[in-house]
């Protein structure tokens, strides 16, 4: 009985008191948490994505094309209910999809998902498999009002190969397919870009950038302006990485189609010598490529990418650098730019935007068998435009014809795009999406995962360095004493 009574009293005791309240709030804390925790999961709009690119949550053009989608949109997931389909980079295939479908699902209810094992359903798969080379398990159809669209596995994500010979997913381009899709079931119908050939240069396909742009919806065809006219259909014509001048016969058709309320994107490289026919179309909206090569000094705007020097231009407010221009992990990165110069004299009418510029401290090297890294007297200073956005009239009223030109003076901007950097291909899409005058395209994009190494200046390494090595550490150190000597007679 004595022990007993002295194990009453014990728990009358100041420690036992104190120690009983911590441990009674230690519980009613973590219970709220679990609480909280399981509510918000049965709330997805309440949810936060903490991701730096957004890869939980759909950006804010997907939000105003499904507020506006007022047709029922029928999607079709082609897996066993349960199947899970691993990937690299320990990603799970059906998680990622229907996680980003849910988000859909909660925000039209127009939009329905069923979820279907192909090996059941051979006679569903023949309705869509109209080329009867088979649908692959995993693929996702998206159905609407206009037509279908099919979507792979392999589409819903950005893939590189690694150093090791392996493969790495370097984004997420669930949302943008599927935004994209429901956007082409909506209206049935593809802009058609041709691409023009004949003058030694890489094709698009070389650098997968045909399959980026048929998931936007686009058709991508190739001309030889020499053999034909600019088609009727034509949305677009891009002049990419040409080794050799337009001919003149070429530019009269391409100033015939631009007068006409055309659109042209040209990347343009600093080793052709000679751009006169070509200077000849963009002088007459008031710009032209300078022959020379542009050297950043500015550390800011200096990188390595796999131990070679690369530029960093500074991105500038503008359609076309929405959503890029914040990028510090995947920026945009060029090499060996040549400089785009507005002319003095040129149409009222005409509005140049520079949306991509070196920095000041650049500097404009003409003489290219000079090795000096020093800026030179004859060098010209910066800063410079290296990628600028033509409107002709500037504000097309409704019916009238609008002229729309890009023009980038780097022909390498895709040559970064096949090794993870998807902001150079971003740009590229968000530049055809501009001349199409279609701004539903350019926010969706895929997701990165992709980042640079941190870039710390001098002082910024000071300044972290104090902070978590001795600030900190310091401050726990005497949150902790000072609460131990309050304690310590209780």
């Amino acid at each position: 009985m004595k022990g007993i009574k002295n194990i009453r009293e014990s728990f009358k005791t100041r420690q036992v008191k104190y120690g009983g309240y911590a441990a009674l709030i230690t519980l009613a804390v973590i219970a709220g948490l679990i609480l909280v925790n399981l509510m918000i999961g049965q709330f997805p709009s309440a949810q936060i994505d903490m991701t730096w690119s957004g890869v939980f949550s759909l950006t804010e053009q997907t939000l105003q094309v499904l507020d506006q989608l007022n047709s029922p949109v029928q999607i079709y997931g082609l897996w066993q209910p349960g199947e899970r389909i691993p990937l690299p980079n320990n990603r799970e295939y059906v998680d990622d999809v229907t996680t980003t479908l849910n988000l859909y699902l909660s925000r039209n209810s127009n939009i329905s998902l069923e979820v279907l094992d192909p090996d059941r359903h051979p006679g569903f798969m023949v309705n869509y498999d109209r080329d009867r080379t088979g649908i692959p398990r995993g693929s996702v159809i998206v159905e609407g009002d206009k037509g279908f669209r099919i979507i792979s596995i392999n589409e819903m994500y950005d893939i590189s190969q690694n150093q090791q010979g392996g493969i790495d997913i370097t984004g997420v381009a669930i949302e943008r397919r599927i935004t994209s899709a429901i956007l082409y079931v909506g209206s049935g119908t593809s802009p058609v870009i041709y691409e023009l050939i004949g003058h030694d240069q890489r094709p698009l396909t070389n650098f997968g950038i045909n399959t980026f742009l048929e998931s936007d919806n686009y058709v991508l065809r190739q001309i030889n302006l020499l053999l034909t006219d600019i088609p009727n259909d034509a949305s677009v014509i891009i002049l990419h990485d040409p080794q050799k001048d337009l001919a003149p016969l070429e530019a009269e058709k391409i100033l015939d189609y631009l007068e006409k309320g055309g659109r042209f994107f040209i990347l343009a490289d600093y080793r052709i010598r000679e751009l006169d026919n070509l200077n000849m179309v963009l002088t007459s909206y008031g710009v032209n490529f300078n022959y020379g090569v542009v050297h950043e000094t500015d550390p800011e705007n200096v990188g390595l990418v796999f131990f070679s020097r690369v530029d960093r231009p500074n991105l500038h407010q503008h359609e076309i650098t929405e959503l890029i221009a914040d990028r510090e992990r995947t920026p945009v990165i060029l090499r060996e730019t040549m400089p785009i110069v507005e002319l003095q004299t040129r149409r009222r009418s005409v509005q140049i935007t520079p949306f991509m510029t070196s920095s000041p401290g650049a500097f404009l090297r003409r003489d290219l068998d000079e090795t000096s890294p020093e800026r030179l007297p004859e060098d010209l200073p910066g800063p410079f435009s290296l990628g600028v956005a033509i409107a002709d009239p500037p504000r097309a009223q409704s019916g009238e014809s609008q002229t729309r030109i890009v023009a980038i003076g780097s022909s390498v901007l895709l040559d970064f795009s096949t090794i993870g950097f998807d902001a150079n291909r971003d740009l590229f899409l968000n530049s055809i999406a501009w001349l199409q005058d279609r701004p539903e395209t350019i926010t969706v994009r895929s997701k990165s995962l992709y980042s640079m190494p941190m870039r710390l200046s001098i002082m910024q390494i000071i300044i972290y360095g104090a902070l978590f090595i001795a600030v900190i550490p310091l401050g726990f150190f005497i949150t902790g004493l000072v609460v131990w000597l309050k304690r310590r007679h209780l």
